[in-house]
């Protein structure tokens, strides 16, 4: 008995999608053959189902990014909520995501290698690395990006609560995704982490920067000074009021110390 197209694709495309779904959701229950994968993507290809084989693909990454994309919002809703209005707990959650999302893209592309080959670079004039990484900007960052340069903005006022580590790699794999964009968006953040960014340097770019500088080095040194002044009144009287021997704890003792008796005149 022959079996129908649909049914053969089917076939191929339910092995395959479990596979995908583990590698998306990070959960390797079992360990998905790379071998075994690519196989079945390549018969499908040579069988005809290329388009029906990327239109599912995406559409599964598709639906896992909306639920990405849920659950970011809860987070952000309950960083909104609290009273610091703290977003360190978002911007932290959406780093992880992001970088799930890349791990998978890179297990997902060499599995789809042959449909990516034959069928999304020849008739679709793209890859499907791109296609993939145009849905985490579609689905999940374009949306948040004010909201999380504003914050991160915010935070780089505050060194270290998040790590130089986990900003570094936020905004590099931010400029993945959005292809440079991201950086024409936001510059002078994106420059902090990602080389390049910035167009190079000019005459009066040198002097403005030598200018911000010393300004900065200026009001740092004031503020030094400040500090290092309200530190030493601060530490001078915790000294005095400790000392046993002045002050009014003295002053007490002094006034509390017993008076010689005035001795009549022997003349009287």
């Amino acid at each position: 008995m022959d079996v129908s197209p649909s049914h053969k694709y089917s076939g191929y495309w339910s092995v395959v999608s479990k596979a995908v779904e583990q590698i998306l959701q990070s959960t390797l229950v079992t360990r998905v053959s790379f071998e075994q994968m690519y196989s079945i993507v390549y018969k499908s290809v040579c069988d005809g189902f290329s388009e029906e084989m990327y239109r599912d693909l995406l559409g599964q990454c598709s639906r896992h990014l909306e639920q990405v994309d849920h659950s970011l919002y809860l987070c952000k809703q309950e960083s909104d909520e609290q009273q610091d209005g703290d977003m360190v707990k978002f911007i932290m959650s959406f780093h992880k995501v992001l970088e799930s999302y890349l791990s998978a893209v890179q297990q997902i592309t060499p599995i789809f290698a042959y449909m990516n080959k034959f069928y999304v670079e020849v008739k679709l004039q793209t890859s499907l690395q791109a296609q993939l990484l145009d849905l985490f900007r579609q689905k999940v960052a374009d949306c948040r990006m004010d909201a999380i340069m504003a914050s991160v903005d915010d935070l780089l006022e505050r060194p270290f609560t998040l790590s130089p580590a986990v900003m570094s790699s936020l905004f590099r794999n931010l400029h993945c995704i959005g292809r440079g964009d991201y950086g024409q968006r936001y510059p002078k953040l994106f420059s902090r982490y990602v080389p390049g960014v910035l167009p190079p340097m000019v005459q009066s770019d040198i002097e403005a920067h030598i200018t911000e500088t010393h300004e900065l080095q200026r009001i740092l040194r004031i503020q030094g000074e400040a500090d290092g002044a309200a530190a030493a009144t601060q530490q001078g009287q915790k000294r005095r009021g400790d000392d046993e021997n002045y002050g009014p704890t003295f002053c007490v003792a002094i006034g509390n110390q017993e008076q010689p008796s005035v001795l009549p005149d022997a003349s009287n």
